[in-house]
């Protein structure tokens, strides 16, 4: 692995941990940005907000997962760039269940979920989740398809990344640092995966 690798991963990770530690103190930037959301929010958009939940959740991920691998190892006889994504998740997926335990940041009131929560709210494992999948399935995919495929495959995981940060707000089910977290984590972990295996 390359020293600039290593380098953007202690970044990312430190600036992940700092996050958890002072989130206490970003309190009032959360709350503006629940504010802005709930001024902006478009009600009619909800079951797009809640389709992108359940399009992200541990069941629908596992799923996703297990079919990218299987068609990756079957069409490309490339079971170590198959096994990639889903280490990638395992590894954020344990890493956000110990540091929600760790913190114990409260959710917003959720006064627009679908469903309620009552683990901790930091990080968010939703956007960590979809934007592994965004930076890393066109990374895995890039040598057996072709470019416009690739480009195609990135805006779209891209999108779904956004829409479901954005989802996570408009639902007020985590704040705005746990996004950013959530995104660090993801950062971190998809450069770890690309230096180690690809």
């Amino acid at each position: 692995m390359r020293s600039s690798t290593i380098t953007l991963i202690t970044i990312q990770v430190a600036a992940f941990l700092l996050l958890a530690i002072f989130n206490p103190l970003l309190e009032p930037l959360n709350q503006r940005v629940r504010q802005l959301v709930e001024r902006k929010r478009l009600l009619k958009l909800r079951p797009l907000m809640i389709l992108s939940h359940r399009y992200n959740d541990v069941l629908s991920i596992s799923v996703q997962l297990l079919l990218f691998a299987v068609v990756v190892g079957l069409c490309w006889r490339d079971w170590r760039r198959a096994a990639i994504l889903p280490l990638a998740i395992f590894i954020q997926i344990s890493i956000i269940m110990i540091i929600k335990k760790l913190t114990s940041v409260d959710r917003p009131p959720q006064d627009l979920a679908h469903v309620f929560l009552n683990s901790g709210s930091f990080p968010s494992g939703h956007s960590s989740a979809s934007l592994t999948f965004a930076l890393m399935v066109p990374s895995i995919l890039s040598p057996y398809v072709p470019v416009i495929m690739i480009v195609i495959l990135t805006t779209y995981l891209t999108a779904v990344a956004l829409i479901t940060a954005y989802g996570r707000l408009f639902l007020n089910v985590h704040w705005l640092t746990d996004i950013i977290g959530g995104w660090l984590l993801s950062g971190a972990t998809c450069l770890l995966c690309r230096g180690i295996i690809l």
